[in-house]
């Protein structure tokens, strides 16, 4: 035990004090609030879109879409004050939504209900995000005409000084539809200003044949509330009954899915540290010294208890940043979006967590041995990858097959693949929460620890002949040469 320990410690040691272990311990932290920062910033450093609208019918359709998109604007503005709002007495969220009706503007009716919150001004990027288009005169009558404002060698005149134009919306008769639209922008990416024009007309036009059709105002718009309730509910006992399905309901089966793939990822990279660092020390002549003090069992399962005591600290110290996070930012997001508040606290669920863990164990057992007997047999990096290629095919194909059904995952063909031991704690980690039978999961579970004995036992015997170089990768060229002499 004490020599298992002694080399356990050295692998440890050997990768926590590297600078590599440090920039991967931070990179995730730093990746998660990076990643959640980008939109934000993204959107208020976005410049304001100016456009212009040329209504070549002469019907007033460039009167209803500034309305339409305008109504919009307003809604998403006044939506996102009222989510802000949960967190303050009903008075003070009712003279604020009456501030932001009275203002002329969206951006002027957030700052208005902010301040009678008793809050700052409306951040940027929620100003941003109530819309950052502005339609202004067109500088001229025609799509040719406008050409050099819309490529810049001109500019118009906005509240922020000259600024170029982003685009221009012309309206037409169409040959086959009642209006066609024409888009005109050098920016070849973002033509939503042209969508949300589209479907403001698209609203128009069914309303015009309605009140052709002789129907009055309060008609047509009862017949735009014709929509069927959809309602998702669980008839389980456990349920309680006829309770309406949620987001935070469906999380699991989101979670289980994600956290099967950062399994194979941690599994796979994990093994691939054993893999390399063998070879390193077989150049170096360091497993012979190993050799001398230590049994070929007490350095193989040293290795897998060093490497996997690396993974478990980024696990751990993850963790806690990642509780950290949630708990502190938790109130904060139901502040602002209760329903996504709702959605996230799903995520906690103990159980998957804990499979998760097993899994890990018993699959970073398994291809850990594998890729450490592969090792033993490879001088270079290059024997390594002739001998990577069928490995890597075997860790591909839950991935795949994931991939394919993560809307599936009662199918016969997952539950029968997952029997395969290799792919077991991929598949199984997916399938949790769709509740297989006990009896599949313990059998699955069996299967694979036996194999995962059998591999410890086999990666045993070929690492013992790998290490004292009585076998190499041409040993197992010929393995394969079905008796033909090289």
């Amino acid at each position: 035990m004490r020599a298992i320990y002694l080399i356990a410690r050295r692998e440890y040691l050997s990768y926590v004090a590297t600078w590599g272990f440090w920039l991967s311990l931070l990179s995730v932290p730093v990746f998660l609030v990076v990643g959640a920062a980008i939109p934000v910033l993204v959107e208020s450093s976005q410049p304001t879109r100016y456009y212009v609208v040329i209504d070549e019918t002469g019907e007033g359709y460039d009167a209803l879409v500034q309305a339409g998109v305008e109504r919009e604007r307003r809604e998403r503005a006044r939506a996102a004050l009222e989510a802000m709002a949960m967190t303050r007495p009903e008075a003070a969220r009712t003279q604020a939504l009456e501030r932001f009706d009275e203002a002329a503007t969206p951006e002027a009716g957030l700052d208005a209900g902010f301040e009678a919150l008793g809050m700052e001004a409306a951040p940027a990027g929620l100003a941003a995000g109530s819309g950052n288009r502005m339609r202004v005169e067109p500088p001229a009558a025609t799509p040719e005409a406008l050409r050099p404002w819309l490529t810049g060698e001109r500019t118009v005149s906005t509240p922020e000084g000259e600024r170029p134009l982003f685009g221009a919306l012309v309206i037409r008769r169409g040959s086959e539809t009642p209006l066609s639209l024409t888009w005109y922008s050098t920016n070849l990416t973002d033509n939503a200003i042209a969508q949300d024009a589209r479907r403001v007309l698209e609203d128009e036009l069914q309303e015009e044949l309605l009140r052709s059709e002789g129907l009055s105002e309060a008609r047509i718009a009862a017949l735009d509330q014709l929509q069927p309730e959809m309602r998702s509910v669980d008839p389980s006992v456990e349920a309680g009954g006829e309770r309406e399905v949620t987001g935070a309901d469906r999380v699991p089966f989101v979670l289980s899915i994600a956290l099967a793939f950062i399994l194979w990822a941690s599994v796979f990279s994990v093994a691939n540290m054993l893999l390399t660092s063998l070879i390193e020390e077989k150049g170096g002549k360091i497993i012979e010294v190993l050799l001398s003090t230590a049994r070929f069992h007490e350095i193989l399962i040293g290795k897998l208890a060093g490497v996997a005591c690396v993974s478990f600290t980024l696990f751990a110290v993850w963790g806690v940043v990642g509780s950290v996070v949630a708990t502190a930012g938790g109130t904060a997001l139901a502040s602002f979006d209760p329903e996504m508040a709702e959605l996230l606290s799903g995520i906690v669920k103990p159980g998957l967590f804990a499979a998760a863990l097993c899994y890990f164990i018993v699959g970073y057992l398994m291809f850990g041995a594998i890729f450490l007997a592969l090792g033993s047999l490879c001088e270079t990096l290059q024997d390594a990858q002739s001998l990577m290629s069928p490995i890597i095919l075997v860790l591909m194909a839950p991935l795949i097959i994931l991939s394919f059904a993560m809307q599936s995952m009662d199918s016969a063909f997952v539950a029968m693949a997952s029997w395969v031991p290799l792919w077991t704690p991929f598949l199984m980690m997916a399938r949790l929460p769709t509740e297989p039978p006990l009896w599949e999961i313990a059998g699955t579970t069996l299967l694979m620890l036996a194999t995962m004995v059998g591999v410890l036992w086999g990666a045993t015997a070929v690492f013992r002949q790998g290490a004292l170089s009585q076998a190499n990768v041409d040993s197992v060229k010929r393995w394969f040469r079905l008796g033909k002499t090289g």
